[in-house]
């Protein structure tokens, strides 16, 4: 063999070796941003005990959330389907069912009086925001005509503080919270379906050129005791 074929298999050989070791010591990234009635450490307590080899980072705030992803993207998300529209170049893997359904329906929920989704022009209205500003007034604003005035809040128990003190003439909630509310609180809640308003519960999303395979199996697998904090029966 000739020296230069030497050096040549030679430097074929510490390529491979380099990408080797740099894979094995990879740990794949998964984001999750959903808010729950659950702290985003408990969740990231609870995933990093049963997702072992992912780095898992939960998010509170979307802006957060949305920083991070800009300066270094996961190799995985786990967030509601309205988030993971808004973050360019992931595509859902799996959706996350709950009673038979991926998608839960939004209610309004008021005090003492019934309210009209189709005449709240110039009503505040308490959200939780899964989104950045623009991106909340668009969403919302897809479902009301006219669209309501929105106060955003960070937790969905914060809302609970926006009705006690009559700061917005109702909230939206998923369906799913109506009974969360009536056990956190005494007061005479009123319950109004928004019309055609369902989101997807919560889904993986991957990055499109990536593989992401420890995650979805790792997710595939989670316990009983992770889906219920992520508020989910199984993956499909």
């Amino acid at each position: 063999m000739s020296k230069f074929n030497k050096y040549l298999w030679q430097s074929i050989l510490l390529v491979f070796l380099l990408i080797f070791c740099s894979r094995a010591g990879y740990a794949e990234s998964l984001y999750v941003f959903y808010p729950t009635t659950q702290r985003p450490r408990v969740i990231n307590k609870k995933m990093t005990e049963v997702l072992p080899g992912i780095e898992i980072t939960v998010f509170g705030r979307y802006r957060d959330f949305e920083k991070k992803i800009g300066t270094a993207p996961p190799d995985a998300i786990l967030a509601k389907g309205p988030v993971v529209r808004q973050v360019a170049g992931y595509s859902i893997k799996l959706r996350g069912i709950r009673d038979g359904s991926a998608d839960e329906p939004y209610m309004l929920l008021s005090v003492d009086e019934k309210v009209d989704p189709g005449n709240l022009a110039g009503e505040a209205v308490g959200v939780v925001g899964i989104l950045g500003r623009k991106g909340m007034k668009k969403f919302v604003g897809s479902y009301f005509r006219p669209a309501p005035k929105l106060r955003r809040v960070l937790k969905i128990e914060d809302l609970l503080e926006l009705l006690v003190f009559k700061m917005v003439k109702a909230v939206i909630i998923q369906d799913h919270y109506v009974s969360y509310f009536k056990k956190r609180s005494r007061l005479n809640f009123v319950v109004t379906p928004i019309p055609k308003m369902r989101t997807g519960i919560i889904a993986l999303a991957l990055k499109k050129e990536g593989d992401a395979s420890l995650v979805v199996k790792a997710v595939k697998g989670m316990d009983n005791k992770v889906m219920l904090l992520l508020e989910i029966d199984k993956w499909e």
